[in-house]
């Protein structure tokens, strides 16, 4: 076949095309490669994390919908959903078998930290800066196999808490078993040129995709060197759908023993066991969520392809990369880090969320300080 001159001035271009992108991507991950090979020069952050099955309760912070406060409309229609939901013939209720992470003071693991009001059932936030290394002392309490799989962070294939073809038994961590994960802080991990001090990251269980749902999420913040602060706020937002739930048969055949009443509209008991939560919470209004002017707040999506929501604050100031927005999109694996500044005329404020294929809201109320 004749090469035609086009043709050959068509050839030209895409070779010195792809040497430039060569070039450019050599540079890159000749950069890549030397942070990989930087010897860690930073703390050796330890954390001591169990899983736990225990009942938790959606409802454990809610606010009373006739208290009387005033609130905005929005939030007003998703509580007068929530409840009209939840007293249904076809409903649980707000109670099921969960396995959450915990924290715990030290290798002994007989002194749990206390978490936050506002933390709701999310794990323990792990804090580490720039140059850090995270190790993570893991004891599996539950009676399932379950991990500790991070986003952002280094790590090696073995540390990585997640299920590959061949590598099952590697990569579990079975009932009443340890592991020791361990993650470094790179520099690509942490803050870029418009983040302030922080951002977030996520982790979870994953051995299957039903984790999440049994309650095993949390988060990682990364601060830049010398910077780390215990004043973050970090919230994680999807629908907790009890159905995928590996503990949902349990919670039927010990919390609710009408089981063929409930199941008689299928449809509507489905939707009964989906939770549109902020941190485990419905409706929440936890008293420890107080909120100074310029406070950082970490925004994490989880969930499924429904959870594809906007989150609003209201009367509030809110800035992403440093640029006033008025509201965050979110989306399942999705991290984001903000500033918000309450306005100052306004004494309790929401935070609340909508999504764009689901008839149902998520709220949170906090205190300005």
């Amino acid at each position: 076949m004749a090469i035609t001159q086009d043709s050959s001035s068509e050839m030209r271009i895409f070779f010195w095309f792809f040497m430039l992108v060569s070039i450019v991507c050599a540079d890159y991950f000749d950069i890549l490669r030397q942070e990989f090979e930087q010897t860690p020069t930073g703390k050796v952050r330890r954390f001591f994390i169990t899983a736990e099955e225990e009942i938790w309760d959606y409802a454990s912070e809610s606010q009373n919908p006739v208290s009387g406060n005033k609130r905005d409309k929005s939030v007003q229609l998703m509580l007068n959903s929530v409840n009209r939901l939840r007293i249904d013939v076809h409903s649980l209720g707000t109670r099921y078998y969960k396995a959450i992470y915990h924290e715990y003071q030290d290798e002994t693991y007989t002194e749990r930290k206390v978490r936050p009001h506002w933390q709701g059932n999310m794990g323990p936030i792990l804090r580490a800066e720039v140059g850090d290394i995270i190790q993570i002392f893991f004891w599996n309490k539950a009676s399932r196999n379950f991990t500790i799989h991070p986003h952002g962070v280094f790590y090696e294939f073995e540390m990585e808490g997640a299920i590959f073809k061949g590598s099952f038994e590697e990569g579990i961590v079975k009932p009443n078993h340890n592991y020791t994960y361990t993650w470094n802080v790179l520099p690509r991990a942490g803050p870029g040129p418009k983040d302030g001090n922080s951002i977030v990251w996520g982790y979870h269980s994953h051995v299957t995709e039903a984790d999440l749902f049994a309650g095993l999420y949390g988060a990682i913040v990364v601060y830049k060197p010398g910077t780390l602060s215990n004043d973050d706020i970090v919230t994680s937002v999807f629908v907790a759908d009890e159905n995928q739930s590996p503990y949902f048969d349990r919670t039927l055949s010990t919390l609710d023993t009408d089981i063929e009443t409930l199941r008689q509209n299928v449809t509507e008991f489905y939707a009964a066991n989906q939770f549109p939560s902020i941190n485990g919470l419905i409706s929440s209004s936890p008293k420890d969520l107080i909120i100074k002017p310029g406070t950082t707040w970490h925004l994490i999506g989880w969930g499924t392809y429904w959870d594809m929501q906007k989150m609003y604050w209201q009367d509030s100031q809110v800035k992403l990369n440093g640029e006033s927005v008025d509201h965050v999109r979110i989306m399942p694996a999705s991290f984001h880090s903000l500033v918000v500044t309450p306005n100052n005329h306004a004494n309790q404020s929401h935070i609340f969320g909508t999504f764009e294929s689901y008839d149902q809201e998520m709220s949170m109320s906090f205190t300005n300080a």
